[in-house]
Order: C-alpha cells, then sequence, then structure tokens
C-alpha cells in the first residue's frame, strides 16, 4: 500500500473530500501506481491497540495503524525500555486484530541540507530499531520477532475474527487476559500477563491429556496456535510453545521455537499418513495421526532438534532461547531456503565455488559471535569463520590546520548588490527562489540626529544588523522589533538572517505566507527612542454555554467568577467550548496616535472587545491578525481587554503571546535589496589561514582537511561534532550533513554516510552564523554504533 497523504484534517481512508486529494490520486496514477492506496492515515498512536481510538470498535475483520510511533523524534539511541515497551505494543496489535502496522520510523534517518522542521536539526534517528547510521538496537530484534510470527501465520490473521470468549476458560489465573483471532486457517490464543511478575500458568485443554504449564513473563503477550495446517499433511493440532516462526525448504518444513534453559517444547501435531522419526526420538511420541513434541530446553546454548517425516514431508522443530533467535536468518536463495543461526546480523549470502558464503557483522561493543551453524532442506553445518577478529574500538581524525572566509562581505557599504531581488519593502525568505535557511537584505537609511533607535518589523527568525559593515545588534525577528544606536548621517542598512526550521503545519489548512514566517517580511519602521512593543499579562478567564453570548458582550468582571488563565493553556479540555478571556491595557502616553494589537494566534474563532466595545473578528486559528485603536480618548485611559473564544475542536484559548505596539508615528524604510543563501562553500578564493586569537564577527566559513583510518574487520561510524560553535552547517566533500546544534542526545555529532567519504584526504566545510571559532570541533567515531564485519562459508557438501 502506499500513503498519499499524511495528517491532513480532511483525508482518511479513501476518502476525496476536495480538488487536492484527487490532483493527488491522479499524479499518482498517472506515475504507474498499481498497488492501493490511501490518505492520511488510521490509528496513527504510540500504542494503537491501547490509547489509540479504532475507527469502528465493532469492526468484525482486522484493523491497520498507519502509524505505529515507535519512540519519538526528540530521542537518540536506545533507552533500556525501549525494547520492553514496544515489544508489547506490537503483540498487542497482533492480537487484537491488527491485519498490519507501519512503525515510524523503523529507521532512523538524517535531515541532511536544509530539510529540518522547526523542531529538529541534522538527526532524525527517532530512537528506531535501527539507527540513523544503520546499526541494530535492542528494539530491531523485537520487530524481528514479532514480524516472523505475523508473516507465518498471516493466513489465520488476514481474515480473522474475535473468538476470546471460546478460549475463556483456557486458564484460571486471574492475572491473564486472553484475547483469540480466529478464522478458517485457524486460532491464535493470546495469553496476556499485563502485570509485573512473572506468572505460572496451568493451561486446561481437553484434547491434550498431559500436564501444560507455561511460564509467562511481566507484559508479556504469549501466542498458541490451534488447528492451523503446515501443509496438506500435517497440521499444528496446538503449540504450547512460543512459535517464532515457520519456514519451507523445499520438502521440509522448519517451525523455530523458544523456550529457555528448563521450560517445555511442547508442540502436538495431526498427521495424515504415516510418520516416522528422524531426530530425538525419547521427546517424540507417535500414535494413529498424533505426533506429540514433549522435551525440555537444555541450557547448552545448542539449538534442540525434533524431527520426523510424513509421507514425502519433512517436519523439523529448531528450539532455542530468545539471544538465540536473535541471531537467526533465512537466507533465501533460487534453489531453497536456508537458516544460518549465530550470527549477529546476516547480510548477503551467496553460492560461491560449490560452497555457501555469507556477510555477517556484531556491534562493535559486543563480544564476538559464536558458532553458525546453517540448516538446509536435508541436514546442517557449521559455518567456518574467515575473517572474525579482536578489534580496537578507538579511533581518531586528526584535523589540519583551518582557513577562514568572511561571509559577511555583504554587509559591507560599498558591496555591489545591484544584481540582488529588489522590492520596496523586504520579502521573506525564498521570495528570489533560493531555498536555503539563510538570506541578507540592505538598504540604505538617513537619521537626522544620532542616538537610539527602535526598528520594527515583521518576521522570523533570527537577525543579525549591520551599520555600515559594522555588526551593531542581534535579535530574535519575531519579537516584532529591535533597538540599537545610529550616528547622525547617511548609512547602509545590511540585515542577516537565518532561520532553524520550518513548521510543519499538521492539519492546518489554509494560506502560509502569513503562519511561519522567515527573515523579513513586509514594512519596515524606524523610530527614535523605544522599545515600544510589550506583552499583555495578568489574563483572566471565564467560560460559558453557547456561542450566541458573544451578542450579550462581556459579563461583568468578578474574580470570584473568572479564574486566572496562562497564555498557551488549553481552556476547554480538548473539547467544543466557548468564553471570555480579559486583561487590561495600560494607560499611553499623551502623544499617541494609535495603538496596534497583534494577536500571533488564537485557537479558533475570536471577537475582540475594547471597554465592552466589538472591536474586530477573526475567523481560523493559528494564522496571525491585528486590531488598531486609534480614539485618543480610548488610549488616554487604562483599557479593558476581552475576547471571546469560540473552539470547536481538541484545545483552545490563546495558544501565544498578545503584544501591543505603541510606536505610533514613524519613517518608513524603503529601497531593499534581498540575496538568499550562504554563499558557495566549495568556491576555491577568498581563503586565508584562521590567524591564532582572532575572533571573526558575523558569519563565516571554516575549512579543514581529514583522513580516515581503514581498518580491516571495522565498519566505523564517523560523525562531526561543532563543539564551540553557534548555529550554522556543515559539508563533507561537498554534501551538506545538516544543520547544527543538534536537539537531541548528548554531542552526539552529526553523522558522516560512508558514501560520502574518500579513501585519502577529504574537505570539511563548516558556515557559522556567528563566526564562532572552530577550535574545538572534532570528527569522532561512534563506537555504539560500529560494528566488526567477517565473514562465514561452509561447503554444500556437508
Amino acid at each position: 500500500m502506499v500513503q498519499l497523504e499524511n495528517e491532513h484534517p480532511n483525508g482518511w481512508g479513501t476518502i476525496m473530500p476536495d480538488n487536492y486529494f484527487k490532483r493527488l490520486q491522479s499524479k499518482a496514477l498517472s506515475l504507474g501506481l498499481q498497488v492501493p492506496y490511501f490518505f492520511s492515515g488510521l490509528h496513527h498512536s504510540s500504542d494503537p491497540a491501547g490509547d489509540g481510538e479504532l475507527d469502528d470498535p465493532n469492526r468484525p475483520n482486522p484493523w491497520f495503524s498507519t502509524e505505529f510511533w515507535s519512540v519519538w523524534y526528540s530521542q537518540y539511541g536506545a533507552k533500556p525500555a525501549d525494547a520492553g515497551v514496544y515489544d508489547r505494543r506490537t503483540w498487542k496489535i497482533i492480537a487484537h486484530g491488527g491485519n498490519g502496522y507501519n512503525y515510524y520510523m523503523a529507521h532512523g534517518g538524517s535531515n541532511f541540507g536544509y530539510t529540518n522542521n522547526d523542531e529538529d536539526v541534522a538527526s532524525y534517528d527517532y530512537g528506531a530499531a535501527v539507527g540513523q547510521a544503520g546499526d541494530l538496537r535492542p528494539l530491531y530484534y523485537t520487530f524481528k520477532r514479532a514480524a516472523w510470527f505475523s508473516r507465518s501465520f498471516e493466513e489465520i490473521l488476514e481474515n480473522s475474527t474475535d473468538a476470546s470468549g471460546s478460549y475463556k476458560n483456557i486458564t484460571d489465573d486471574p492475572g491473564i487476559k486472553i484475547t483469540t483471532r480466529s478464522s478458517k486457517a485457524g486460532d491464535l490464543v493470546f495469553l496476556d500477563n499485563p502485570g509485573a511478575t512473572t506468572l505460572k500458568a496451568n493451561l486446561r485443554v481437553s484434547e491434550i491429556n498431559s500436564n501444560i504449564r507455561i511460564s509467562i513473563g511481566p507484559g508479556e503477550i504469549y501466542p498458541l496456535v490451534h488447528n492451523f495446517n503446515i501443509n496438506k499433511d500435517v497440521t499444528i493440532d496446538w503449540a504450547f510453545t512460543r512459535i517464532y516462526g515457520i519456514v519451507k525448504q523445499g520438502n521440509t518444513t522448519t517451525i523455530l521455537v523458544e523456550a529457555e534453559q528448563g521450560e517445555p517444547v511442547s508442540l502436538h501435531f495431526l498427521v495424515a499418513g504415516k510418520s516416522t522419526i528422524i531426530q530425538n526420538s525419547t521427546d517424540i511420541k507417535i500414535a494413529g495421526n498424533k505426533v506429540d513434541v514433549n522435551g525440555t530446553m537444555n541450557g547448552s546454548g545448542v539449538p534442540a532438534e525434533y524431527s520426523f517425516t510424513t509421507g514425502k514431508q519433512n517436519i523439523r522443530v529448531l528450539a532455542m532461547n530468545r539471544s538465540g533467535l536473535d541471531k537467526t536468518w533465512v537466507a533465501e536463495t533460487p534453489s531453497s531456503n536456508m537458516i544460518i543461526s549465530g550470527a549477529s546480523y546476516l547480510g548477503e549470502v551467496e553460492l560461491n565455488n560449490g560452497g555457501i558464503l555469507a556477510d555477517a557483522e556484531y556491534p562493535l561493543l559486543s563480544k564476538k559471535d559464536g558458532p553458525a551453524r546453517i540448516y538446509f532442506e536435508k541436514g546442517s553445518a557449521l559455518m567456518r569463520n574467515l575473517s572474525q577478529r579482536a578489534v580496537n574500538a578507538k579511533a581518531t581524525v586528526k584535523l589540519s590546520s583551518w582557513e577562514n572566509k568572511n561571509a559577511s562581505v555583504a554587509a559591507a557599504a560599498g558591496y555591489n548588490d545591484k544584481k540582488w531581488f529588489s522590492s520596496a519593502s523586504p520579502l521573506q525568505m525564498g521570495a528570489d527562489g533560493d531555498v536555503t535557511p539563510y538570506a541578507w537584505y540592505r538598504t540604505k537609511l538617513d537619521v537626522p540626529a544620532s542616538g537610539k533607535y527602535t526598528m520594527q518589523v515583521d518576521g522570523g527568525d533570527n537577525g543579525t544588523a549591520f551599520i555600515d559593515g559594522k555588526p551593531a545588534t542581534k535579535w530574535k525577528i519575531r519579537d516584532g522589533e529591535v533597538s540599537l544606536d545610529i550616528e547622525k548621517g547617511e548609512h547602509t542598512l545590511a540585515v542577516f538572517t537565518a532561520h532553524d526550521g520550518r513548521d510543519k503545519l499538521a492539519a492546518y489548512l489554509g494560506p502560509i505566507d502569513d503562519v511561519d514566517k522567515k527573515g523579513l517580511s513586509g514594512n519596515v519602521f524606524l523610530k527614535n527612542g523605544g522599545p515600544f512593543i510589550s506583552t499583555l499579562t495578568n489574563w483572566y478567564f471565564i467560560k460559558v454555554a453557547k456561542v450566541e453570548d458573544v451578542k450579550q458582550g462581556p459579563p461583568t468582571f468578578d474574580t470570584a467568577q473568572w479564574k486566572k488563565y496562562v497564555i498557551g493553556a488549553d481552556a476547554f479540555g480538548q473539547k467544543e467550548g466557548f468564553g471570555w478571556f480579559q486583561t487590561t491595557i495600560p494607560a499611553q502616553r499623551e502623544d499617541l496616535t494609535k495603538l496596534i494589537l497583534n494577536f500571533r494566534s488564537v485557537d479558533e474563532n475570536a471577537t475582540v472587545f475594547i471597554n465592552g466595545k466589538q472591536f474586530s473578528h477573526h475567523e481560523g486559528w493559528n494564522t496571525p491578525f491585528s486590531v488598531e485603536v486609534n480614539d485618543p480618548v480610548i488610549l488616554k485611559k487604562p483599557m479593558t481587554l476581552s475576547i471571546f473564544i469560540e473552539n470547536y475542536s481538541n484545545e483552545g484559548g490563546i495558544d501565544q503571546p498578545v503584544k501591543i505596539n505603541s510606536i505610533g508615528d514613524d519613517v518608513l524604510l524603503t529601497g531593499w535589496k534581498m540575496r538568499g543563501g550562504p554563499g558557495n562553500p566549495d568556491e576555491t578564493t577568498g581563503w586565508a589561514k584562521l590567524a591564532k586569537n582572532s575572533s571573526p564577527d558575523g558569519p563565516q566559513f571554516y575549512r579543514s582537511q581529514f583522513t580516515v583510518p581503514v581498518v580491516k574487520g571495522q565498519h566505523l561510524i564517523w560523525r562531526v561534532h561543532a563543539n564551540g560553535l553557534s548555529h550554522g552547517s556543515v559539508w563533507v566533500n561537498g554534501y551538506n550533513l545538516g544543520r547544527f546544534p543538534e536537539k537531541i542526545g548528548n554531542d552526539i555529532g552529526m553523522y558522516i554516510p560512508d558514501c560520502w567519504l574518500k579513501p585519502g584526504i577529504n574537505k570539511l566545510v563548516i558556515y557559522d552564523e556567528d563566526g564562532k571559532r572552530p577550535d574545538n570541533v572534532r570528527i569522532l567515531s561512534e563506537p555504539a554504533a560500529g560494528r566488526v564485519t567477517y565473514k562465514l562459508v561452509t561447503s554444500l557438501k556437508n
């Protein structure tokens, strides 16, 4: 299946509510899409069968989770509890009728270049099962285990119904919850131990005479298999030992089962013909059409094998403990499937000169892998290790002397900006077609007297102002204004802007021009004095019954009825509701002719009253709007600001601070030039040796060279650690690794993909927005993500 849209509030399943979705559909079909598709997602949750709400609780057939959030984007690496938590949540999906689940994310990634949003930076590791650098974490092996089971019994799960009532008496232990999925292909009975201690369960099954006692660990969901046809001659009547997976190998069916030392290996088969025991005869009993396997798991660490034949069909049961199955893999070849057990990870497997050659690896910080064995359709053989060796996990890289290049030349008074993008007022970053998070703006200004001035302009995120090429001040552009000292006369004003990532605007519908502005945007005003913008505080809230209450105006203020309100809080408990929000605006200075009230985001619709009189109405959430007060009589006294908010879904209230702007009359700065981008990091001219103890100011490029050690048998992972820098970007051999500093982990560094590194000399370029020196930058290996690589080989003659 293919997901064509995500997180759009109007699109679920295959609904086509408007032309936007029709366009997605037609585009996908025109490109050759030939598989089922859907829009947005169903059952998005970190626990889809737990805290997620099913779209139809009475659904008789399986459901699907299009986004199972396995960990979260704010995490790097594995935490000790992750594997257990998400193992249980995965089995809950399977046990409660989930026909499929899409892990988000299964493989961590990187926001290379400028692709990060405002909540993350270069790493999108997500704490995923497969790390950002391709390393396998404990979570991976739990997902592998659940996936093998689900694929092995997909004939049951793909069209099953809830049959829990039929097996409610299989155990009388009150601590165990029983869920059953049933179809014509068989039954799966799930024994759920939600508690914190191991339970010993006695099972009552009338068809089986022997005493059945199993251990179910804390939080474990233990599957039993009943009445499942392996082939036309053999049926699993009951499997009381956990089945890991079923592998078809020609005329042999291998059943991988999981048991720890001392636990029972108990499987019961019904057969259509005469059966013969091949291996482990003492633990296999044949009586008519019944074949019973009843053994006890050994503690040798070597798989226990039980096998018998029925007609031309061979049945092989391989019992291993959990760690053994984690290291067990199925290699598909044109002739037959092969099972290889003993490698932490198995890569490519190939037939080579009458033998089998396999790539394998284990984590750099782990113990060596032990012996590996390969299981063919008939028989098995040990695999010889060709190159597994002891390794040194520590490796370092030396950086050459640093060079720098001034990236702030665009701030100089005499800089030639004739080819830049021109506009009367500055336009948002990207207006010139540049897609980087950087933009320069330039204009001329003439001030009548020296002193403190305040410049007001809308936009976001980070700004640095230069007067005649010299840094004057830094500020957060979204604050709306910045004060700076300017000498009398004509000057060149240059502004360098940088953003930290764009808002993904989840669930937002509407124009985006005013929602997430970057760089400078709109009119720029300059006035002597300031600052002139302040934030309104001391808010109160009172809830009302219906939307029509707005017609009566604000109710009488009484602290017994009105409650304190904190900006950003949900006032309606994630439900539809209506209410008044109120505060007091202080009296303004005598000469003020107008006051602007700026609302960054109100959720959802807002009606604004001043001193009980309606001034404005705004529809929609997350879009800025403003209200102007220009009555001199009103401005002279404190004003009561009341806002009536209509909330129709989810959270509601005043999302972001409300600010007032008392700048009044001002000077409009016009004649702007703009150029996006940091400049060319690959440019060969303009570089000079970085002088010792120098303190560059404003954006700078830095470059160095390095060589990475190549150690046979090691797959090392390299990261750039931007210690001591401010904000910026990093390139290795011309490839943009992304932005820094990271927002997750503890100095995790920026991942360098192997394919971007060269034998011999590699080039490192850094762009720092504030010009911070790179003296403490390091390139270090990440041992936790590194691997030891080796080869396994065996002869087909064995």
